[in-house]
Order: structure tokens, then sequence, then C-alpha cells
């Protein structure tokens, strides 16, 4: 014997794991995926059929979905590799956009039908006889319809977000779970309506208050997800900032012993040269490279010094033309570890692209820092090869395999100039990559 409800639970399940695919396809599938998502679909939809329902009213009615649809969770730990936490964020997403679509699909039929939705019906157990009518096929093309477009939607504005290879973070385990009781409590409000008195009036009424509460819901849900994710983001800047800090203080102290030593060395030196204990082309060579060492760069700010002369000395063994001109008093108002790291992490950057360049006559860095009326430029120019994509946050992507652990540096470089109260862009021109930075002279403000 063939119900409208038990047509109806199979539908409601088959929805379901349609709703689900689509949020977690991109996630870590186990193996023998297809057959795994097939036999749950087919398992599930059997006992929605059978489900036993000896009474009819919104508390077992609904207590039958929750059901159907509890019974879907473990299906999709079964079928992909992932935290329970983040299956579980799958599934209520799933089950708000399946009663999204529903809500949607029951206004359309209302509207269409003066008031009158057929999904109200499928309630009941009373034995049905499927006909081929023109009432039929309408109703089932906008299903269709309505469920297409629903999921379409809520795909392309929610589903992109979880990225293929990105490992979800959902933290906050209780907001989740206050998300999971507004679900709740708008689909027994549904259930109250279907048994209840549906007036045209009151089956629009409730189905407005459904759409907007589901895509409240699904906005919150992956809202709690993006936070997550940018605490995240911010806690790794945080860290490099911590890290270059220390780099810092490394970096000044081995400055400031290989300054000492030069200057011993050249003593030495002077010393043998009186002796003539030594061809004097060989006190020449020497006395060339110590002067390498010892030519440091001179901006006027010391934390700018070291990190110039530091990277100066990288670049010089590496093959690589660095030139500066900067006035490095300029940025005196800056703090030194942010000093630090901004250099520190666009010479970093322009470093790695030049010497993927096989000539190392090509392998050419620039910086220039100067004063522009009540303005400070910065341009980091180099040289580079192959190709540079950028993101929705007009930086540049990382070449490494795993976006989304790398890349920072230009978020650390976009973090400190925004603190300042500047502005920060890269332009690609010619052949050449620019760091473009702009910040307030504040020495023209006191």
């Amino acid at each position: 014997m063939l119900t409208s409800f038990a047509l109806y639970r199979v539908l409601f399940s088959l929805e379901i794991f349609v709703a689900e695919f689509l949020l977690a396809f991109r996630l870590k599938k186990r193996s023998i995926f297809i057959l795994r998502f097939s036999l749950c679909v087919i398992a599930v939809s059997v006992l929605a059929f059978f489900f036993p329902i000896p009474v009819e009213n919104m508390w077992y009615t609904s207590f039958a979905f929750f059901t159907l649809f509890a019974l879907t969770v473990p299906c999709i730990k079964v079928c992909f590799k992932e935290r329970w936490v983040n299956i579980f964020f799958v599934a209520i997403a799933a089950y708000t956009l399946q009663h999204l679509a529903y809500e949607v699909t029951s206004l359309a039929l209302s509207a269409i039908s003066w008031g009158t939705s057929p999904i109200l019906g499928v309630y009941s157990n009373e034995t049905i006889h499927l006909k081929l009518d023109t009432a039929t096929v309408l109703n089932t093309l906008i299903y269709l319809l309505c469920y297409v477009v629903s999921f379409w939607l809520a795909f392309f504005i929610f589903g992109k977000k979880l990225t293929k290879g990105r490992e979800m973070k959902v933290k906050s385990v209780s907001l989740l779970a206050i998300i999971s009781v507004g679900l709740v409590v708008d689909i027994v409000l549904n259930s109250v309506l279907i048994y209840g008195e549906h007036s045209p009036v009151n089956v629009a009424v409730e189905s407005v208050y459904s759409i907007l509460c589901c895509m409240l819901l699904l906005y919150a849900q992956f809202a709690l997800l993006e936070t997550t994710e940018l605490r995240d983001k911010i806690a790794v800047v945080e860290q490099l900032l911590r890290q270059g800090e220390e780099q810092y203080a490394v970096s000044k102290e081995n400055i400031d012993i290989i300054n000492m030593k030069c200057h011993d060395m050249r003593h030495q030196i002077r010393e043998i040269g009186k002796n003539n204990s030594l061809p004097q082309e060989a006190i020449r060579e020497i006395e060339d490279a110590i002067r390498l060492y010892d030519t440091g760069i001179k901006t006027g700010n010391e934390v700018l010094d070291i990190i110039l002369t530091e990277k100066s000395l990288h670049c010089h063994s590496n093959g690589i033309t660095l030139s500066c001109i900067a006035d490095g008093a300029l940025l005196g108002f800056m703090d030194d570890v942010d000093l630090y790291s901004l250099f520190g992490n666009a010479l970093d950057n322009a470093i790695e692209a030049v010497m993927k360049i096989e000539d190392s006559e090509k392998r050419i860095i620039s910086v220039k820092l100067h004063s522009v009326g009540g303005l400070i430029t910065l341009n980091i120019k180099n040289s580079f090869t192959g190709q540079i994509n950028f993101n929705t946050e007009g930086l540049p992507e990382t070449s490494k395999a795993d976006k989304y652990y790398h890349g920072f540096g230009m978020k650390s470089i976009s973090y400190i100039v925004a603190k300042y109260g500047g502005d920060f862009a890269v332009v690609v021109k010619d052949g050449t990559f620019n760091v473009n930075i702009l910040l307030p002279n504040k020495q023209n403000t006191k």
C-alpha cells in the first residue's frame, strides 16, 4: 500500500542526501565513495518508506523527520573522512537547506493554486493512486524548479566556502547548537501549521517566515565558519610578528658581531701589511672581503639598516643585485618589530621570486623610500618569471601547493600598513613585481 506520507518520507530522505552531497562533496572522501554513498541512500530510503507511523500528529511527524535526518548523519561520516563536529556542521546546514527549498516550493505552489499547496497534503497515510494529469505534471515541474534553484543558490552562496583541500575548523560548538535549536523550532512550527488551520494567509506568512529564518540560520552558520578561519589567520599573522621580533633581535646581534669582527680584522691586516708577511695582492683580497661585510647600508634608521644589510649580504651570496635609495628617518615613528617585519616579508618575497630566474644578471631588486608632500612612498620592485594570480583580496596567491597555510607574508604587510593608516597595493607590469606602499608622514603632522 502506497501512501502519500510514505512516498514523501522517501523523497525527504533523498532531498537531505542531495543537500548533504552539495555541501560536503569538496571535503575529504573515503575510499570507494560512490559505493558507500549509494548504499547509504538506498538503506535510509528503505527505512524511510517502512518507518512506522502509528499516530498522525505534529509531534510524532516531527519525530519521524528528525529520526530520518539523524540516520543520514552517520552516513556522512561513513562517506567522508572528517571530524564529527564537521559532519554535524554539514548535516545541520543540509537540513536547513532542504527545509528552505521545501518552504520555497510550498509558497510557489500555494501562489499558483490560490492558497492551497499540494505539499500540505503529503502527511496523510491515505492510499494514493499515481496518475499523470496536467496538475500533477505542473506541480512536479514547479517542485523540481524550486528545489534546483534553491539548492543552486545556496551552494553558490554558501557551499563554495567549503574549499577543496581546506580543513574545516568548527570550534564554537555552543553556537552551532544554538543554530540547531533554531532549525528545530522552525520545523516544529511548520508541523503546527500543517496539522492546524492552514488558510492561504497562514500558509504564505509561515512560508515567508521560514524562508527568512532558514536564510538567517545558514548565514549565521557559515559566518561562524568564516569567523573561525579569520581568527586563525589573525593568529598566524601575530605569530609571524612575534617571530619577526625574535629574528630582529638575532639579526641585530649578528650584524653587531660582524661589525666588531671586521673592525678587529682591519687592525690585524694593517699589522700584517707592516710586517710584509703576506703578498700585497693577498692583503687586498682580504680587505675586499672585509669591506663587503663591513659596508653596511646606512639609511638613518637602525632597524632598517639591519634588515637591509642582512638581505644585502644574502643577495650578494646568491647573485642578486639589490639597490637601495632610502631615507630611513622617515619611518622613525614605526615600531621596530613592525618595520622589520614589513621590509623582511617584502624582501623575502622578492628574493624568492628572483631566485627562480636562471640568468643571474636579471635577478634585480630595488628599494626606494622617500617623501612626497605629506606622504611617505615605499616601492619595492623585483623582476620575476612565470605567472602571478591574485586572490579576491587583491593580493598575489602563494606559489606553494598548500595555499591556505602559506601566503601570509603579504597579509602581514597589509596588516602592518593598515595599522599605520596607510595604503598597500601590488602592481605587476612589464615583467616586474611592484609593492607600493603609502604612509602618512608623521613628521609633518607634529
